[in-house]
């Protein structure tokens, strides 16, 4: 379908206001972003949302139910009065939305209705002659949403740092997730291993890493379901960067290839 059949569909809109994506890369990364949202339950309902920052040149989408982070940069051609304007959207509309991607054609045309200056709470997005329209941000303040690169550890601060794919790490942690809630992740040396305690024992999975940096000895709790959760929608191959900060209290970040960055929180075990 051409430009002008798509802008007569959506006449409604002002289509000067269109944020233009590539539906298949802007739907892969929502979806994995929206892993992230808090369930509808929260008491926290701002958490329940995906929030996007416009730059000039990218969408920054971002997520977090207070336990783990998800972030993403997303190529975009965005017209001059939407930039450094912000918007919501709602977790189950964005999971929904990314299910099938391919039914979408090459292209995602996003509408966040602006009314002055400020984000009204209304998302179109058009593509192939159809619209979605997400209105369920009610009386949520886009203002309201937390900060989230204040919360995200400078990743040269990190004291501990290694490299593997997601084929070597997420097999493991289908595994233990059957068995346990909470695992560990220990390095010592060269060696990255995790584990998890059975009821009799621990037992270990040795973790096939490379660029491993580490002083002396680290050792992590976290929950095992939380971090299979940032891992499952990426590709088998695509290499992460695990990074761990100062001591076994702060959150561990887990960077992409693509620039994503995801965030998990600790557990403390007494």
């Amino acid at each position: 379908m051409n430009t002008q059949t798509l802008l007569n569909n959506v006449a409604t809109i002002n289509k000067d206001n269109a944020i233009i994506v590539n539906a298949k890369d802007f739907l892969k990364e929502l979806r994995q972003v929206a892993t992230a949202v808090a369930k509808p339950s929260d008491h926290r309902p701002n958490l329940t949302f995906v929030h996007v920052r416009v730059t000039e040149n990218n969408l920054i989408l971002e997520a977090t139910d207070s336990h783990v982070l998800e972030r993403a940069n997303v190529a975009a051609s965005i017209p001059d009065e939407l930039v450094g304007k912000e918007f919501l959207i709602d977790g189950k509309f964005a999971k929904n939305l990314s299910k099938t991607p391919t039914k979408f054609g090459k292209s995602l045309w996003l509408f966040p209705k602006i009314v002055n200056r400020k984000y009204s709470g209304l998302l179109t997005v058009a593509a192939n002659g159809e619209k979605y329209i997400d209105d369920s941000r009610g009386n949520i303040s886009v203002f309201g949403y937390p900060d989230l690169v204040r919360v995200t550890p400078y990743l040269n601060d990190a004291a501990v740092k290694f490299d593997v794919q997601q084929k070597e790490i997420f097999p493991v942690l289908k595994e233990i997730v059957k068995k346990s809630d909470v695992g560990a992740l220990l390095v010592k040396g060269n060696v990255v291993k995790l584990k998890y305690f059975d009821g009799r024992k621990d037992l270990e999975f040795p973790l096939a890493v490379t660029n491993v940096e580490v002083e002396g000895e680290f050792e992590i709790n976290f929950n095992v379901k939380k971090l299979k959760q940032r891992l499952q929608h990426l590709s088998s191959r695509e290499n992460l960067t695990f990074r761990f900060y100062q001591n076994a209290y702060r959150p561990f970040t887990i960077s992409r290839e693509n620039g994503g960055l995801g965030l998990v929180c600790p557990i403390r075990l007494y």
